[in-house]
């Protein structure tokens, strides 16, 4: 079948790996990728794998880029349109219909609606395709359980929610001790000092705060530690080097640049944090960071405490108080017998429930469906 993924763009973010690794390891169906504005960080990962990509350089406004769409698609003939993301499967799938295309998908990661933190736009966007899912969609992937109840209750049309996890090769994802080592003097970091991570871009919605403020609650009970931020936007950033500053936490968090070998990092923390206080869906670096046997701590949004199940720790969001608890408590674990195996869970988690030829399989079984149903 001939695959056509219409995506906002191609930055960082995890549908744009999800998308990557389907034409990475999807070897049954030929794969072609339209960008709505530019390229990115995947544009030139999926080059790379002889992927067709048209970058529209479009914005929501551009009315004659929305006809060229149009006629891109009928050009290309696909047998699925799969969209990505709100304004993807809003302009997407519209333009997928009036190009004649029946077999129509729509990707929604969104975990959760809350006026005040959510874009107005994306709001209304979301409040628009609750009534068009009716319509448009054959089906709807939902890549985490919080947003198959969340859409659910914004009126979609829960008939056509199918849930696909993301899944993830951990022949690439494991852990190596000497990248461990090298990395740790990289930062110039003592082996005996708990290093803690967070690989996050720079969104309010990953509230960097939250975990500085919990930061600051370890260092005044004189726990020795140390930790690394790194992602979109961290290197550097004046606010966060702000509050950094403000909160004396200077000799004991650094800011490092983004780096696309998710590794080097992953191996060489001993915890990993994710701090979100909204509208995470099914976030890729939990996994991962598990995938290469670091244990997790996450806050309670979107499918996050799912992911880490027992391996790790869950708190509330916007609770620094209690993620300072949880953090201490880590700290202490670590070498001991019980952190091993803590270890070791993690990783076994995502081998029996979030492998990578589970996720392919799954959206070949739901596109083949369709596609044979409406032949």
């Amino acid at each position: 079948m001939k695959i056509l993924h219409i995506i906002n763009g191609l930055n960082e973010g995890g549908a744009e790996q999800t998308l990557f690794k389907i034409c990475k390891y999807d070897l049954n169906n030929t794969h072609i990728v339209v960008s709505l504005t530019d390229d990115g960080t995947y544009f030139s990962l999926i080059k790379n794998l002889n992927i067709k990509i048209y970058c529209l350089h479009s914005n929501f406004f551009s009315i004659h880029k929305f006809f060229y769409l149009i006629k891109l698609i009928r050009s290309l003939k696909p047998d699925i349109v799969q969209t990505w993301l709100v304004q993807s499967d809003l302009i997407g799938g519209i333009a997928a219909r009036l190009a004649g295309v029946k077999n129509i998908f729509w990707n929604i990661r969104y975990s959760k609606l809350e006026i005040g933190k959510a874009k107005l736009t994306t709001i209304l966007m979301l409040k628009a395709l609750a009534k068009l899912s009716y319509f448009i969609p054959e089906l709807i992937i939902i890549a985490s359980k919080k947003a198959k109840k969340t859409f659910e209750i914004e009126n979609y049309d829960k008939k056509k929610f199918r849930l696909i996890s993301n899944g993830y090769d951990l022949s690439i994802l494991k852990p190596n001790k000497l990248k461990k080592k090298n990395f740790r003097k990289k930062i110039n970091i003592k082996k005996q000092i708990p290093l803690i991570g967070c690989v996050a871009r720079y969104d309010i919605q990953k509230d960097h705060l939250n975990l500085f403020k919990a930061l600051e609650i370890i260092q005044c009970k004189n726990i020795n530690f140390y930790c690394v931020l790194t992602g979109s936007n961290i290197y550097k950033n004046k606010k966060l080097i702000y509050e950094i500053k403000k909160l004396n936490l200077n000799k004991h968090v650094k800011l490092l640049k983004s780096n696309r070998d998710i590794s080097k990092i992953m191996n060489g923390i001993d915890i990993h944090i994710l701090s979100s206080s909204y509208g995470e869906g099914f976030p890729n670096v939990v996994a991962e960071a598990m995938a290469f046997e670091t244990p997790c701590i996450v806050t309670n949004v979107g499918d996050s405490s799912i992911i880490v199940g027992k391996t790790g720790w869950v708190v509330p969001p916007n609770s620094s108080i209690r993620l300072a608890k949880v953090i201490e408590k880590a700290i202490n674990e670590i070498g001991t017998k019980r952190w091993v195996k803590r270890c070791e869970k993690a990783k076994l988690r995502i081998k029996e429930n979030f492998d990578m030829i589970k996720m392919i399989k799954s959206y070949n079984k739901l596109w083949y469906k369709i596609y044979i149903k409406n032949k």
